[in-house]
């Protein structure tokens, strides 16, 4: 990403995306705020001839928000692009309202874009994001992977997403529609002081006058990157030194564990626990040095950690949290588990007590049987295939996908 602002946003877009293949679909979230609206421009600016396709999501929490979406809609219809309004009926209950509604958000997005056949999803995140982000994450005590800037592209839910537009302030982008002679939608909840980017943004001119610039603050977000960049590589050699994996288990040296900084530490720990739960946030760090220490069997984020003889520490899924995993022949169980020879009629399940009780050969193993009962098996039916960690059955039909840090 570039640091200082390009001047000319069409020439930044052009450049990002070349060469653009004749047959590519891009995706482009537009809410109807100023950022997502520059960006379908100025996308359309700069490949007047391109498939583009815009989508927005309304997550029915503002009565508001239908009529921006229908705003959102004209709009297209007079550039002559495709728009769809995916609303969102069933947002999860529970805390952090923001958080479940991004959630939600992308995986409205990411279907979305699989049926349109979509080769990226564009998102209007802006330089002012990544300040704002930065000062909510510092005032969290976030440490280097949360103070960094926001990625400019990456894969997830099958989809490749990208952010174009995170080298140009809100303001510049303000300007580029206003030049155009195009308006934008004001979300009220845009100045709710409740919600703490809000603060953050009415804090932006006090900050200025310090010297704590939106440049300035997204500069130390890229510098927080190349960080995370370097602690990551040099990681990638010390795993061999202190963990190994054991089919779906990970289990950990502690007492060379132990030897490494805190921070590699902290990252390996949280990464073990990230693979086996497939949880994309990971625990808090105190209780990530709760696990290093634990002498007795302890759970955390969907996991089982278990301490096993030679100061070795066993890191396993936990049973109750996929006793009622079932995965057809064909898909994934558990986020990393598939089948590599099947039949139709085959499903992948938990172990579990009637699977064991199946097994006679799993004290054999050496493996804890907390460990063995969360455990993938194959199963026709009632019948039991193969359960690979018991030591039942063919040990090739299951397959894991590999750990991140391999």
């Amino acid at each position: 990403m570039t640091l200082e602002p390009p001047h000319d946003i069409l020439s930044h877009i052009a450049g990002r995306f070349a060469p653009l293949p004749n047959d590519a679909v891009i995706g482009v979230a537009v809410s109807g705020g100023s950022d997502s609206v520059a960006l379908l421009l100025a996308l359309r600016a700069a490949f007047p001839k391109a498939n583009l396709c815009a989508a927005t999501v309304d997550h029915g929490l503002r009565i508001e928000a239908q009529q921006e979406a229908q705003w959102v809609s004209a709009l297209c219809a007079n550039l002559g692009i495709d728009h769809s309004i995916l609303p969102i009926n069933d947002l999860p209950t529970g805390p952090n309202l923001q958080a479940r509604a991004r959630q939600a958000r992308y995986d409205a997005l990411a279907a979305w874009g699989q049926a349109m056949a979509c080769s990226s999803i564009c998102l209007g995140h802006s330089q002012t994001d990544v300040a704002e982000s930065f000062l909510i994450r510092l005032a969290r005590g976030s440490g280097v992977d949360g103070l960094s800037e926001m990625r400019g592209r990456w894969t997830d839910r099958g989809m490749e997403w990208q952010r174009p537009l995170l080298a140009f302030s809100r303001a510049k982008l303000q300007d580029f529609l206003r030049g155009q002679g195009q308006g934008w939608c004001n979300d009220p909840s845009n100045e709710d002081p409740a919600f703490m980017r809000v603060r953050m943004r009415q804090a932006a001119p006090d900050l200025d006058a310090l010297g704590l610039t939106g440049l300035r603050l997204a500069k130390t977000a890229t510098r927080m990157r190349y960080v995370q960049e370097a602690l990551e590589f040099s990681m990638r050699g010390l795993w061999p030194q202190v963990a190994k994996i054991d089919f779906t288990d990970v289990l950990f040296d502690r007492e060379a564990l132990g030897r490494l900084p805190r921070e590699y530490v902290e990252r390996m720990l949280a990464a073990a626990l990230n693979w086996i739960s497939g949880q994309p946030h990971r625990p808090r760090n105190s209780a990530l040095l709760r696990c290093l220490r634990a002498k007795k069997t302890m759970t955390l984020h969907g996991c089982v950690l278990i301490p096993q003889p030679e100061n070795l520490l066993r890191i396993s899924r936990e049973f109750s949290a996929v006793e009622g995993v079932v995965a057809q022949a064909g898909t994934t169980w558990d986020g990393r588990i598939s089948i590599t020879k099947y039949q139709k009629s085959y499903e992948i399940r938990a172990l579990g007590p009637s699977g064991l009780a199946q097994c006679p050969e799993w004290r054999e193993t050496g493996r804890p049987r907390l460990a063995i009962l969360a455990s993938p098996s194959l199963w026709q039916g009632e019948t039991l295939l193969a359960a690979p960690m018991a030591h039942f059955g063919p040990k090739d039909m299951l397959k894991v996908v590999s750990p991140p840090w391999e």
